[in-house]
């Protein structure tokens, strides 16, 4: 098998983007003919007044053009557009920075001036990240490498020399949050058939060794009341678990709980999805990965928030052991959910595993999950759609998406909704009854499902169709399939400075 691209090394230096002795040079250009950092010296030694001006190069955002460099160190510059200069904010200079390593696949090294734009830490860092992100590819199932996968092996990121120190710690940092993603894109793109919920409780484990480690089994599931859980996995003869992850640090400022849906493999139980539906659910872990990949990377970080993860693993297929609509199930509150919908299972293994974090009265709930399709119709594939009635940690989770590049949207948890939940035979229904037409409801309806199990704890719910990206949806630093989108997010919220 080929091996995954190991990440290109990252060296901070200081100089003219010409004396460069790399293979090509990423040089940044703005919509209106307007030349970023070095850009025009690097066009002068190429006999050229400005950049050429086409339908398929006007410096627009995402477009990139290659020039042949005979008279320089570097066999070739690469333009890369970042549209109106006044938009070139720090999650503008990490998508130009993948999407120039992914347009020269065939460039082990580069050199670029992106991080002049902005001389600051924050630049250099998204940059940084950019560039280690872009350069990602899976290639575990291949016999043969892919002609696609990026070459990249080394980049020099050039900052004027007074910056250099800070640039280096910047770097640092990237290393970390970027390599973070990259692990939940590959827990992602694993094939469900290596990762069945006692794989991946293992895997899991492994990667947060440096973790206190609790996996729970069928018996301890019960014992703890997680019945919804048992239930969603009855049907594989894979068995469900709950990974629990603790992550103390010494003199601790806060305590948090993060929960991650881990539904290894959606078949939709005995509401069978179609076959188109099931292609991409191995991705139905992604807020389980997004979890454990952040918590893994805490330690690097200097976190010094108490964070405790809870992660159901289960794999919902068909059998005749499988959960029915119809059916009553319990949860760790003592609460009982009524089944409509035997492929709405995230939101009952959610509910579980938020009820047991509530019980131990953190100072605030976070859950991240795949959960609707919904929420993709109301923001997009691109983005993260939140629920939350704290203002609070409503606008810390945002901010945090800002600083990392990620789109976060919040949608209301209207009230007159809550009624659609309520059931004749259980306490909830799992899947609300709004009126007909009105499909894009459900994620809201989701949260305010979840938001039953929370109690008095403040939480958010943030629903992620940006974990996955079909064929021909890959755009800056978000590659096609699993894109690790969260990681990043949950690092800047927990981090050191919190």
């Amino acid at each position: 098998m080929v091996p995954t691209t190991p990440p290109p090394t990252l060296h901070v230096a200081s100089g003219d983007l010409r004396a460069q002795e790399v293979d090509v040079l990423v040089a940044p250009a703005f919509k209106g003919e307007i030349e970023g950092p070095g850009t025009g010296a690097v066009l002068g030694a190429l006999g050229l007044d400005g950049f050429p001006v086409s339908h398929a190069f006007r410096g627009d955002v995402g477009q990139t053009l290659r020039l042949a460099a005979p008279d320089l160190p570097a066999r070739s510059v690469l333009l890369v557009g970042l549209g109106r200069m006044v938009d070139a904010d720090a999650a503008a200079l990490r998508d130009a920075a993948a999407t120039a390593v992914r347009a020269v696949p065939d460039a082990p090294s580069l050199a670029t001036t992106l991080a002049q734009i902005h001389p600051t830490a924050a630049s250099v860092h998204a940059v940084a990240e950019g560039l280690l992100l872009g350069a990602h590819a899976d290639q575990r199932w291949r016999t043969q490498g892919d002609e696609r996968a990026p070459a990249l092996t080394r980049a020099t990121v050039l900052v004027p020399s007074s910056r250099s120190a800070g640039a280096r710690e910047a770097l640092a940092r990237a290393a970390i949050t970027a390599g973070a993603t990259r692990t939940a894109r590959e827990l992602v793109t694993t094939p469900p058939a290596d990762k069945t919920p006692a794989a991946l409780a293992a895997t899991l484990g492994e990667l947060c060794a440096d973790l206190d480690v609790e996996v729970w089994g069928p018996d301890e599931l019960a014992a703890s009341g997680c019945h919804a859980t048992l239930a969603v996995g009855g049907g594989s003869e894979h068995g469900p678990r709950l990974l629990r992850l603790r992550y103390a640090p010494r003199g601790s400022t806060g305590r948090v709980a993060l929960v991650g849906k881990g539904v290894t493999f959606d078949s939709g139980g005995l509401s069978l999805k179609d076959r188109t539906g099931m292609q991409a659910m191995k991705s139905d872990m992604a807020g389980a990965a997004t979890v454990a990949a952040a918590c893994a990377a805490l330690g690097e970080l200097g976190v010094r928030v108490t964070v405790d993860a809870w992660l159901p693993l289960v794999e919902n297929l068909p059998g005749a052991r499988s959960y029915r609509p119809g059916d009553v199930v319990s949860h760790p509150d003592g609460t009982t959910t009524e089944v409509v919908d035997t492929d709405a299972e995230g939101r009952l293994i959610l509910a579980d595993a938020v009820a047991l974090a509530a019980a131990t009265e953190p100072d605030a709930i976070v859950d991240v999950a795949t959960l609707t399709g919904s929420a993709a119709h109301a923001v997009g594939a691109y983005a993260g759609a939140l629920l939350c009635d704290d203002e609070g940690l409503l606008g810390a989770l945002r901010e945090a998406g800002r600083d990392s590049g990620e789109r976060l949207w919040p949608l209301p948890l209207w009230p007159e909704l809550d009624r659609f939940l309520r059931s004749d035979v259980a306490d909830h229904r799992q899947v609300g009854d709004s009126p007909a037409g009105d499909p894009g409801s459900d994620a809201i309806l989701a949260g305010l499902y979840l938001r039953r199990f929370v109690g008095e704890v403040p939480w958010l719910h943030c629903d992620l169709p940006a974990a996955w990206l079909g064929s021909g949806m890959g755009w800056g630093h978000l590659p096609e399939g699993a894109t690790g989108f969260g990681v990043r997010t949950l690092l800047s919220w927990l981090g050191p400075d919190r």
